[in-house]
């Protein structure tokens, strides 16, 4: 059973005797080898099912469960995961990583830092491979015994915060905003193969356009996005007819199976992922031989123009200014030149199949007959259709 199929929901107060009981069999199931009988006896000593409540009153604590059990919980406070426990007899299952994803969102809300954490030391693996690094050794003395940790952490994504703070706006803004639903959107549609039946994971989902617009082709959809707030939204849009998980594309997704997906789709985010050849390793994991991934992005010559550097050739972060939603709002984003897209592609085992220089339909003429002209003239937006190659691990 995988994690798509586990639930969670806010921890009650009638769950503390649960968590209370779980906590101490995982950590005597998943800390031993890694501290002494002392030690794990001290990590275990003085707790009881009332300690528990304070966190649940505050919202912080929350449960996972498969068919009525209790399979996980987790608690996160503002800028921190304190902690995941897993059901021992789930160890392996993808209730780790989705105890982390669910604690990242709550992390998340209304901070804009790095998210942090004490590591046990069984458990320093296991987030790193969640995009977490060790900043230091740390300690806690608990009846005596001196019982060591590792403080980690994971950074936000370049435009993350951006994002979180416009997510409302913005997800209003592209339903009638002429660039996405007469320019860039009608370009990649074309360039995308029939996805009825099909498994399509939509890599920086935003608040769900595409998402919906997958199911409603008949596919099985995945969403994944940084941004808390904007999951939320894509939430609200498509409900449970669609997997969606909170991730940084700058990080694996270990949560995704290897050859789980026929079609991968980035609308417009991979501008915010700095390392292309990670990524692409990623989406050629997931991807079964032969699967496509199909992504649109920032033209080269005209983000070369548009921020006057004086090296073509560099992967730059710059800061654009977006207007229009608001009070106006800087958004980071990586500038690169057209061989740092195709190489990365290529060195990741893709075939790039078609590239696309975006141009508005006729519609946007009837909208903005001024804007039209300009992007008939000077290309703003680069679609791409890449397959893996079939013999490609």
């Amino acid at each position: 059973m995988g994690a798509e199929e586990l639930q969670t929901r806010a921890a009650c107060v009638s769950d503390a005797r649960d968590m209370h009981e779980l906590h101490a069999r995982a950590v005597d199931a998943f800390c031993r080898g890694h501290y002494s009988d002392d030690q794990v006896k001290a990590l275990l000593t003085g707790r009881t099912a009332e300690g528990y409540l304070p966190a649940i009153e505050r919202d912080e604590m929350f449960v996972m469960e498969s068919n009525g059990r209790m399979v996980g919980f987790g608690h996160a406070s503002r800028g921190e995961v304190q902690a995941l426990f897993v059901d021992p007899d789930w160890a392996g299952r993808g209730v780790g990583s989705a105890l982390l994803e669910h604690a990242l969102r709550l992390a998340a809300r209304d901070h804009e830092g790095p998210i942090q954490l004490k590591s046990t030391l069984n458990a320093v693996g296991f987030y790193r491979t969640h995009g977490f690094v060790e900043i230091e050794p740390t300690e806690l003395k608990k009846h005596g015994v001196t019982l060591p940790f590792v403080l980690m952490e994971q950074t936000r994504p370049v435009a993350v915060a951006a994002y979180e703070s416009m997510a409302e706006a913005y997800a209003a803004a592209i339903e009638e905003n002429p660039r996405s639903i007469y320019y860039e959107r009608p370009a990649l549609v074309d360039l995308l193969p029939d996805v009825s039946g099909r498994r399509v994971l939509d890599a920086g989902c935003g608040p769900g356009a595409m998402v919906e617009w997958f199911l409603g082709q008949g596919a099985d959809v995945v969403g994944v996005d940084a941004s808390a707030n904007m999951l939320k939204l894509a939430e609200q849009r498509v409900g449970d007819a669609a997997v969606l998980h909170l991730a940084d594309l700058e990080q694996p997704m270990p949560f995704l199976a290897d050859s789980s997906f026929d079609v991968v789709l980035s609308s417009g985010t991979l501008g915010y992922v700095r390392d292309w050849l990670a990524l692409f390793q990623e989406f050629s994991r997931v991807l079964r031989p032969g699967g496509c991934a199909v992504f649109s992005v920032g033209h080269p010559c005209s983000e070369y123009t548009l921020n006057e550097t004086d090296d073509y050739f560099s992967t730059e972060l710059r800061d654009y200014t977006w207007r229009g939603l608001g009070d106006p709002i800087v958004v980071p984003c990586y500038r690169r030149p057209l061989e740092h897209m195709i190489d990365p592609m290529v060195r990741a085992g893709f075939s790039i199949e078609q590239m696309v220089e975006a141009v508005p339909t006729k519609e946007f003429a009837e909208v903005n007959p001024d804007e039209y002209a300009q992007l008939m003239r000077r290309p703003r937006v680069l679609c791409v259709r890449a397959r893996k190659q079939a013999d490609a691990t």
